[in-house]
């Protein structure tokens, strides 16, 4: 089953399924497109928390709830994150707060990877873009 999401102002969110080694591995897909490239103004986003899905990038899931408050985005959480690895940890703690507070500031998901963490940048990013376009609805 899969789900299409159309917003005038936001790329569609897809589904995408690799097959590899007998198993297969779904997770979603973000990329901007010049769809997505608005101004934060032409943007009102509803009250409310809205809960991205869980995104998998190669070390595990992202995942990240946004928060809005009087059409703007005030937080977001990080749900979840990969913690197995030492490093999964060091990255996600530099890599995550830093986009949480891009994202706050530009008040919509177009803001560059960090550098050094370009997966969980991605997944983190996508998740937040899924909850975003939910608060659109």
């Amino acid at each position: 089953m899969q789900t299409t999401i159309t917003i005038r102002t936001l790329a569609a969110t897809a589904l995408v399924v690799i097959w590899s080694a007998g198993s297969a591995s779904a997770g979603l897909f973000w990329a901007p497109s010049a769809a997505t490239k608005t101004s934060s103004s032409a943007l009102h986003y509803h009250d409310g928390t809205y809960r991205g899905p869980s995104v998998r990038q190669y070390y595990g899931y992202v995942q990240a709830q946004a928060h809005i408050k009087n059409g703007k985005i005030v937080a977001i959480d990080i749900l979840r994150s990969p913690t197995d690895r030492r490093t999964s940890r060091y990255i996600n703690s530099i890599a995550l707060p830093r986009l949480k507070s891009e994202i706050v500031q530009a008040q919509n998901t177009h803001v560059s990877n960090v550098s050094g963490a370009t997966l969980t940048s991605d997944a983190f990013l996508a998740s937040t873009h899924a909850a975003l376009l939910q608060s659109l609805n």
